[in-house]
Order: C-alpha cells, then sequence, then structure tokens
C-alpha cells in the first residue's frame, strides 16, 4: 500500500513490479521527473509540459526494474533541474531547511520511508545536493558509464543519472545494477591514500570545517596516509560551472517562444534570459577554466585513492532563504549549494556521498568522497572503508 506524500515528495504514485528474482527484490525505488518511464509522467517540473507522458523507459529505469527492484512514483524536481532546493517539497529529515535539488523530490521520497532508494540526474551536484540535506546516502557515476538516453537534458556534456538511498549498502547494491555490474563490492581493506580538502579560500562554515578536521584526524589514526590540500581555484569552479549550464541550457530550449519560455517555471525562465546576455568570451573562457580544473583533479587523482570534501560548505538554509552568506560574499542558494560539487560534473570523476558519522549536526554533515576516473566499483569499497573507520572513531 502506498503511504500518504506529506512531504510533496511525488509529481504522481504508480506501482511497476520489478523482476521476480534479482539483486534489488523487495526494495522500492522512486524516479526523478526528468527520466522516462513508459506511460508516466515526464514533465522535467516544467508546467508547459504538465501533460506529457513517455512513451518509452528510460535504460537507468529498466535496470532498476530488471534487477527486481519496484517502482513506486515519480519523484518532484526543480523545473528543468534550474536550482537546487525543489520548493514544493518538504524536507522530512530536517522541517523547515530546503531539501535541497534539483532531485528534491527522490531524496524526500527516500527520507519519509515510501522507498529504499531513488534514481535522479546530476548536472552540478543535484544527487549529491539532497542527500546532504536529508542525511542520506548519494552517488554520480563516471561520465559515460549511465546511458543518458530518455532523460530530459540540462547540459548533455554534464549530465549523470545517479542515485540516492536509505544507507551505502542499497546504494552499492542499486549502483551496481545501474552500472551493469558486480553488486559484490568488497570493502577496502589496505590503508588507503586519502586527500582531504583544505579550506584557503575560507568558503567553508566554521562547523563544516570543524567536523571535516575531525574526519581527516580519524582516518590519520586509522592508519590511511592523509595528505591536507586545497582545491586550486575552488572559488572560481562555481562560476565556471554556471556560465556552461546556462549556454548549453539555452540550446536546448532555443525553438521555444517567448510565451512557451514564460510557461517553463519562474527559475527556468529566469536562467534562459541571463543566458541571452553571456558573450562568446565569457562561454570560452569557462570551458577553458574547466579543462584547467580538469587537468589538476586529474594530476591529483594519480596519487591519492579518494579526494574528501564536504558536499556542502554550509549547512542546508532555511526554505525562505534566496542568498547566503559564503567566504565574506553574498551569494544566491544555487550557487552555495553547487559550490563544492560541480567540480566533479566537470571532470566526469565518481563521486559517493555519506554522512560524516563524527557529525553532531542534524542531518549530519554530508562527506563527498571523489575516486579516479572509471573507478566507481572500487569507490564503494572505499566508502565502506571510510564509513567504518569514521564510525570507530565515534567510540572513542
Amino acid at each position: 500500500m502506498l503511504k500518504p506524500d506529506i512531504h510533496n515528495a511525488f509529481v504522481e504514485q504508480a506501482e511497476i513490479a520489478g523482476a521476480s528474482e534479482g539483486p534489488l527484490t523487495c526494495l522500492r525505488f522512486v524516479v526523478k521527473d526528468n527520466i522516462a518511464v513508459k506511460d508516466q509522467m515526464f514533465t522535467a517540473g516544467h508546467p508547459l509540459f504538465s501533460d506529457r507522458r513517455a512513451s518509452e523507459s528510460a535504460p537507468a529505469f529498466a535496470s532498476m526494474l530488471a534487477a527486481g527492484a519496484t517502482f513506486v512514483g515519480m519523484a518532484q524536481t526543480d523545473a528543468g533541474g534550474f536550482g537546487a532546493s525543489t520548493p514544493q517539497t518538504k524536507n522530512p529529515a530536517a522541517p523547515g531547511r530546503i531539501v535541497g535539488g534539483s532531485s528534491g523530490g527522490s531524496a524526500a521520497a527516500v527520507a519519509a520511508g515510501h522507498c529504499d532508494f531513488a534514481l535522479g540526474t546530476d548536472t552540478g551536484g543535484s544527487v549529491r545536493i539532497p542527500a546532504a540535506c536529508t542525511g542520506l546516502y548519494g552517488y554520480k557515476p563516471t561520465f559515460g558509464r549511465v546511458s543518458n538516453d530518455g532523460v530530459f537534458p540540462l547540459t548533455p556534456q554534464l549530465d549523470h543519472v545517479g542515485i540516492i538511498a536509505a544507507n551505502l549498502s542499497i546504494l552499492e547494491c542499486s549502483a551496481a545494477a545501474l552500472l551493469g555490474s558486480d553488486p559484490q563490492i568488497e570493502t577496502a581493506t589496505d590503508g588507503l591514500r586519502i586527500a582531504v580538502e583544505l579550506d584557503r579560500a575560507g568558503l567553508f562554515d566554521p562547523g563544516i570545517s570543524d567536523e571535516l578536521d575531525r574526519a581527516a584526524d580519524a582516518l590519520a589514526a586509522a592508519g590511511h596516509d592523509v595528505l591536507r590540500l586545497p582545491v586550486p581555484g575552488r572559488e572560481n569552479i562555481a562560476d565556471a560551472h554556471g556560465v556552461i549550464v546556462l549556454s548549453e541550457a539555452a540550446a536546448i530550449y532555443a525553438d521555444l517562444s517567448e510565451d512557451q519560455r514564460g510557461a517553463l517555471g519562474k527559475a527556468a525562465a529566469s536562467a534562459l534570459r541571463a543566458a541571452q546576455n553571456l558573450r562568446t568570451e565569457e562561454i570560452t573562457a569557462a570551458w577553458e577554466w574547466a579543462r584547467a580544473a580538469d587537468g589538476r583533479l586529474q594530476k591529483c587523482m594519480e596519487s591519492h585513492d579518494v579526494l574528501i570534501s564536504p558536499t556542502l560548505p554550509i549547512a542546508p538554509p532555511a526554505v525562505e532563504a534566496r542568498r547566503i552568506q559564503l567566504g565574506g560574499e553574498d551569494r544566491p542558494v544555487v550557487v552555495g549549494m553547487t559550490l563544492l560539487t560541480c567540480l566533479a560534473n566537470l571532470t566526469g570523476n565518481p563521486v559517493v556521498g555519506i554522512p560524516n558519522p563524527l557529525s553532531a549536526a542534524l542531518p549530519k554533515t554530508g562527506l563527498q568522497l571523489l575516486g579516479p576516473v572509471q573507478g566507481d566499483e572500487t569507490l564503494f569499497g572505499i566508502a565502506a572503508r571510510i564509513e567504518a573507520d569514521l564510525t570507530e572513531a565515534v567510540g572513542r
């Protein structure tokens, strides 16, 4: 029986049974409303497309059914992915705080107990952000490992289908089905080479910094080789990402009339107006910055197994907040929420997000664990080891 949707996590609830046998049998899942499920709503959150239903299912959805999971509904999203708060949806884990976005309905459905995991999309952190806002686990794969067929695009070069789950075990198993790989992922046993981000730009809230420091110390005490290092140009990466997203999105919506754009939703229409003011040299510079950031990150990953940073630089803002203070600057909420997550979309590296076991916040502060390109399966083993070591440190 489907539970009442008191947090407005769903666009619509429905039930489709998965295969009778499989690694995900007995698990339930929802799908973000920009991933096609045949005969279900497929609006991408746009009022303009409120009557649209999918004619075919996306491969990502089909892989979940084939693995035995049962579909229970389509989840809310920021319209078109233009946002990081899903304002129409309430946060079950932190009432009065944003649920995050744009896969906010997916996170709310898991956090409220409607399902065990959810499919979402991640173009600048849109899976990892709501997972962190609700104390859940999130996964963004290596770019290209999962098909984007049947996904309404925002920025095709940066779009990833990802997963939000109630715990790391479910995240591992559902990710294996998504990737078509072995679901029996072994925990890393040897000491790890861990890079932990050093916040030289002063962008992290003091409480976030303190909890990251505690995690670094605990991992060093557990026998890992831990190095604190800054991510070069961290304060500029979000700006480059924003220019790229706007420029690519403008092409996707180029054929719409002005009236149709006005019916996309306030945030989407505003973003597309901003895209019209971008200069060619701004777009060229953004891509050059992205390529430089990619080169620096991949060089770092040659000598480290994982890079750990906070998922969010601050605690989830209040639902009424429109701007936040970061690094001494007043920034829009969407910029602050994507500040630390968007790098992995520009570079394509896989990321697993976990709640920090050492965190005293409610929900717990999120940590994102970034691994080498194509190292998705290994990254899950690393995440299991790091979570176990941090959990053990709680009792010390």
